[in-house]
């Protein structure tokens, strides 16, 4: 407990955002600080090589954030998360679709999907890309986003480190969904369904709903560091057609919705196992009314008696509702409703047949 309270204490006071930056100091400087700790530091016993390089790494860690991270072994090969697309329609004019672990088998999944709203006539999608999912291949993102983009045009494009060319992800098919898209994005979305994210508002095609990304639009590399852990690294960057990063900047929402991330894996898990929809209609209190008068029934009185009796009843416990969704629905029907009113201000008033009304003629005296 003593060398990782020292180790904590090493890495904060090196790597802190306040006070100098490492960076701000000279390799002579930091060297002299690092021999003056080990030989005037009250503990200078306890700095030992392996806690000083321990407080390193975890320091490093710590400044590259999500651009690397120690991961075990064990929890590489599954994420343990739902896997396939959670697919619904909202209402007969607006679907729903939501990859959770951007896969090949769920590409598919998502191609049929689409097919199926099309051959509806669904004239609106929401797709949401907000799913805690692990680091992906970027293989996999390109075939999700062929079923959106023209075909021949540019997907995105691929720097590897060291390199001054970039590899090119190009369409080669025609896409399935050209219809109206909303995106729903937060900071959990992974680095396929942020690039994806990008891709689709660059190009005009989307709308950004929800909050800001974390900038994580890289491909990983994990490599095996001893028996129990590996440490993942960003290899490649991702670049936009006009050759534009969003690595460690984010994407900024078209409408920020603010909503906690604990709220939402609430309304995941709960959808989970129903349908999305019960996460943006609220089910009315039941109450006394002519249906319940011809079923001789009073849902009223049983919640009055349940209530006396120290029953819960279902709505004291609301179920958890997914406002970043909700509000883009409420776009996509305001929208609708604008668009259908067309207002012709070059009509003219209907000419009526009546006679004019007479002008009453005053009375004098």
């Amino acid at each position: 407990m003593r060398r990782l309270a020292i180790l904590l204490t090493f890495t904060s006071s090196v790597f802190a955002a306040s006070g100098p930056e490492p960076k701000d100091v000279s390799q002579a400087g930091i060297q002299t600080a690092f021999r003056i700790l080990q030989k005037e530091y009250i503990r200078s016993s306890d700095l030992t090589f392996d806690v000083l390089n321990r407080a390193a790494l975890s320091g490093l860690l710590q400044r590259l954030d999500f651009g690397a991270e120690l991961v075990p072994r064990t929890s590489e090969a599954k994420s343990g998360a739902l896997s396939g697309v959670q697919a619904e329609l909202l209402t007969p004019q607006i679907g729903y679709l939501r990859p959770r672990e951007f896969t090949q088998r769920e590409t598919k999944e998502l191609e049929q999907h689409l097919r199926d709203f099309v051959s509806k006539k669904v004239g609106h999608l929401i797709l949401d890309l907000r799913s805690p999912a692990p680091p992906g291949d970027f293989d996999d993102a390109a075939d999700m986003l062929s079923l959106f983009v023209p075909k021949g045009d540019v997907l995105f494009k691929m720097k590897q480190m060291g390199q001054t060319t970039s590899e090119v992800e190009t369409n080669s098919r025609e896409p399935v969904w050209t219809q109206q898209l909303l995106v729903l994005v937060d900071d959990e979305a992974n680095n396929l369904g942020e690039t994806m994210a990008a891709v689709l508002r660059q190009r005009k095609q989307a709308l950004l709903i929800g909050t800001p990304t974390r900038g994580g639009a890289v491909r990983y590399e994990t490599v095996p560091v001893d028996a129990e852990w590996s440490l993942r690294f960003a290899r490649a960057e991702v670049l936009l057609e006009d050759d534009s990063s969003v690595f460690q900047k984010g994407l900024q929402p078209d409408f920020p919705i603010s909503m906690p991330t604990s709220l939402k894996r609430q309304v995941y898990h709960a959808t989970d196992a129903a349908d999305v929809k019960s996460s943006i209609i609220d089910k009315p209190r039941p109450r006394f009314n002519e249906a319940a008068l011809v079923a001789n029934t009073n849902p009223e009185l049983d919640s009055y008696l349940k209530r006396s009796a120290g029953q819960a009843l279902p709505e004291d416990e609301p179920k958890p509702s997914d406002t970043i969704l909700q509000r883009a629905v409420d776009l996509i029907t305001a929208r609708t409703l604008f668009q259908s009113a067309k207002i012709d201000w070059k009509q003219k008033a209907p000419v009526s047949n009546e006679p004019p009304a007479r002008r009453a003629i005053p009375v004098t005296k």
